[in-house]
């Protein structure tokens, strides 16, 4: 396939890299931005003896019309040049489009084929509730809501909900210490109207019978201490925890003879003992390669004051190399929160890994969220002059108060309150006339769009404060 790749004189350079070692010439556009370039660039070419041309994937035009002039294929290539190498080599999985950027198409195919092939997998070892675990299935999220009979109804379902959204594939109800038996399955059978695999965490034997009774699907946290529970386990799995591998093997033979949906905890340790932890796993797997593994990932990102989406990534990769079947979370701290929809996505990311037998990466979606696999190159500036601020001018129209509540920006100004993204609120503020001065308006998209981040990020926002992203805090010794 002989392909034409459009650019401007800006990009040259870097086309003309990503190119190399493909059938594909450069032609660059009298434009120095290459997404400045409009079908008129190329209404003059002779385009004849090419079976592609790729325009630059920001470029503005009715690409279509030009295409059925040309009688050639004309279609947007990837929004930057970096890019240009591994869409030439993927061709051939993607119908290029007129209107949406190569990279953009490549990804979603990517990642759509990539979750395509771990839905397929048909070979599990039982159901809990409607979710299939074990063998070569994905890895199922427990979610806990701690100390669930404790909340108000409607914050349980609130919570149970947004459980199930960030893809959360088993509810787990955590039972307080001190809980009587009527809030326990008042929690559960809540719980087991909203979603359709509910578990239950607790050692009290009573408890464990009752919400057995009233339908729940999983129990949790089954041990020496109160192994008479597995006389009232039913229909439902249970987890058998034990750290001692010895010990918990004798557990599992125990519990198998009252059910045949056993699932073993070795215990996965805080920090400074999760590498002794995952070792027991590992010798676990090794002399049983069949019994489901729960793997309590919320232990370790708990228990760290460090982000959580990174310690989820690697945490769940090594699981899937073990051969667990299920891993344990919760959001019960703001430093942790995200991450069910993190250990969902790394989940996907292990199983599609194994099956390519390739490492976690290049799959279409991926847990990178404040860095980039690639870094695009900029010009550097030249005849550029030094910023220096300017004097502070109130302005007549009058100041705002800006705050997040929840994943929004709130904007207040003595005359009205505005509530959404960035952007939106901008807008609104301006077509009201509540700002006069440019430096104000300025002021006020910076700090909205700070305000915004922080919310994304679930991060503080503070006004007129600087957003913090350092790596430490205080002085380093």
């Amino acid at each position: 396939m002989r392909i034409l790749a459009v650019t401007g004189k800006l990009a040259e350079k870097d086309v003309r890299k990503a190119v190399k070692g493909f059938d594909c010439d450069v032609y660059v556009a009298n434009v120095d931005v290459a997404a400045f370039i409009t079908p008129s660039y190329l209404r003059d070419l002779d385009l004849s003896k090419y079976d592609l041309v790729l325009v630059p994937g920001l470029a503005k035009g009715d690409w279509e019309k030009l295409e059925k002039e040309k009688g050639v294929r004309i279609r947007l290539g990837p929004m930057h040049a970096a890019d240009l190498a591994v869409v030439l080599r993927n061709l051939d999985r993607i119908e290029l489009s007129h209107k949406i950027p190569a990279c953009k198409l490549l990804s979603v195919v990517m990642a759509e084929e990539n979750i395509a092939a771990v839905d397929s997998i048909e070979d599990y070892a039982f159901e809990i509730g409607d979710v299939k675990v074990g063998r070569n299935s994905r890895m199922k999220i427990v979610a806990e809501i701690v100390d669930a009979p404790l909340l108000h109804r409607d914050e349980l379902i609130q919570r149970i909900e947004h459980y199930v959204e960030s893809g959360a594939d088993i509810v787990d109800i955590g039972i307080p210490l001190e809980c009587d038996v009527d809030s326990a399955v008042k929690a559960v059978k809540i719980a087991l109207d909203c979603c359709s695999a509910v578990s239950v965490d607790t050692f009290n034997e009573r408890i464990i019978e009752e919400c057995v009774k009233a339908g729940v699907h999983m129990v949790m946290s089954v041990g020496r201490e109160n192994v008479k529970a597995l006389e009232k386990i039913g229909d439902a799995a249970i987890v058998v925890v034990e750290r001692d591998v010895g010990e918990l093997m004798k557990l599992v033979e125990l519990a198998k003879k009252h059910t045949e949906k056993v699932i073993a905890d070795c215990i996965l340790d805080a920090p400074l003992k999760t590498a002794e932890s995952i070792m027991r796993y590992m010798r676990f797997r090794q002399l049983d390669t069949e019994t489901p593994l729960l793997f309590g990932v919320g232990n370790v990102t708990e228990l760290s004051d460090a982000d959580s989406i990174g310690m989820n990534a690697l945490l769940a990769f090594m699981a899937e190399e073990i051969g667990v079947d299920l891993l344990f979370t919760t959001e019960a701290s703001p430093k942790t929160r995200g991450s069910i929809k993190e250990l969902r996505v790394a989940s996907y990311m292990a199983k599609a890994a194994k099956l390519r037998k390739t490492p976690p990466k290049d799959l279409g979606f991926s847990l990178l969220a404040l860095k980039e696999k690639v870094i695009y190159e900029t010009c550097r500036p030249e005849n550029a002059i030094k910023a220096k601020p300017g004097e502070f001018v109130r302005d007549p129209k009058g100041d705002f108060r800006i705050w997040v509540y929840g994943n929004r920006v709130v904007c207040s100004h003595e005359k009205l309150t505005v509530v959404g993204d960035a952007k939106s609120v901008a807008d609104t503020v301006i077509a009201k006339g509540l700002v006069s001065r440019l430096d104000h308006a300025a002021y006020l998209g910076r700090e909205l769009k700070k305000a915004e981040i922080a919310a994304k990020l679930g991060k503080n926002y503070v006004q007129d404060a600087e957003l913090n992203f350092g790596i430490y805090s205080g002085k380093v010794v």
